[in-house]
């Protein structure tokens, strides 16, 4: 994975251009059972489906659900710092996003470039410590817990961004390699749509995952479909 381009676009292209749809629903199922995680159902319910980082309550939820999918930086005990970073940017950043019913492949380039300067700013964000020789030092946002709250905001305009596919991508991450992911991400939807005669909207049941998002949809197929680094 290393290199500037990483393996991630090439995974994208057999989405775009070359696997069959009986394939791509045979690796998608792998990704598991068609169901929501309880941590997700929690959130939906506790923000009816639509999480605005205005509420006191939303952000609460959304932190402990970036928790439950693996951001544990954010540790409990700085949450109260976790939540006004998120409050911060979200006051400073939530009027330029796009809106709730954007869509991936319906960016862009003035949502696309925002976009890139809001992740930006979150990901570098003080939002947490740690402890390093018996002192307290800051802990960023991060590239993980930014992508994953900017898909919990806009699910259908933004995909996660854990750190298997961000490495796939090439080093180092940041907001350049998550705009990247988003443009190759919407040309992959639009490929696969326009050889199987559908709309994006419709690929996620026409491939066996009604309950994901594109923007998701194109997150289970690299996570099946990347090679898991050696521990």
């Amino acid at each position: 994975m290393s290199g500037q381009g990483g393996l991630g676009p090439g995974v994208l292209d057999e989405l775009r251009a070359t696997m069959s749809r009986d394939e791509i629903a045979r690796h998608l199922a792998a990704f598991g059972a068609v169901t929501v995680d309880a941590a997700t159902r929690r959130l939906v319910s506790a923000t009816g489906g639509q999480v605005d980082l205005d509420l006191a309550a939303h952000r609460a939820a959304a932190i402990t659900w970036l928790r439950s999918w693996g951001c544990r930086h954010l540790r409990r005990a700085d949450t109260a710092r976790t939540d006004e970073a998120v409050r911060a940017w979200w006051a400073g950043w939530g009027p330029f996003l796009p809106g709730e019913h954007a869509s991936l492949t319906g960016l862009t380039e003035d949502e696309l470039a925002t976009t890139g300067r809001a992740y930006a700013a979150l990901r570098a964000a003080p939002a947490a410590s740690r402890s390093v020789q018996g002192r307290e030092v800051d802990v960023a946002f991060g590239d993980t817990a930014t992508g994953k709250l900017l898909f919990a905001i806009r699910p259908l305009a933004f995909p996660p961004w854990d750190e298997l596919i961000r490495l796939a991508f090439g080093k180092p991450g940041g907001s350049a390699a998550y705009v990247r992911l988003l443009r190759l991400s919407a040309a992959a939807l639009e490929g696969l749509a326009e050889r199987l005669s559908v709309s994006v909207g419709e690929l996620p049941a026409l491939l066996g995952r009604p309950a994901s998002t594109p923007p998701k949809l194109v997150d289970e197929f690299l996570l099946v479909r990347l090679p898991r680094r050696e521990s």
